[in-house]
């Protein structure tokens, strides 16, 4: 059963740059060496540039757990909290296939 994650980060203005930075490495390192990983990619809002979503697919939440485990994870994972903006909580919902 395949999980899903849709992470919806609201970052400061002045760290929009860091922000894309970790996420790039993030994602490049997830897509080389996170098996089970089927989608993998940053979205920006396109009426609110601050506003950027990681929408992730995994095979399945094992596989998932995996990734959160992994070194590259752990490493680039704190960047995303430092860049938030503390007036709108970024929020991360992971789904299961409901049929």
């Amino acid at each position: 059963m395949t999980t899903r994650v849709v992470a919806d980060c609201y970052i400061r203005p002045d760290a929009v740059e860091e922000f894309l930075a970790a996420a790039r490495e993030l994602r490049d390192l997830t897509h080389a060496n996170d098996a089970g990983c089927l989608a993998y990619d940053l979205f920006r809002d396109t009426a609110d540039a601050e506003h950027l979503t990681m929408i992730e697919e995994w095979e399945s939440k094992d596989a998932l757990d995996a990734h959160i485990a992994s070194a590259h994870f752990q490493r680039l994972f704190p960047a995303f909290g430092a860049a938030n903006d503390p007036a709108r909580p970024n929020v991360i919902t992971i789904y299961e296939p409901a049929l």
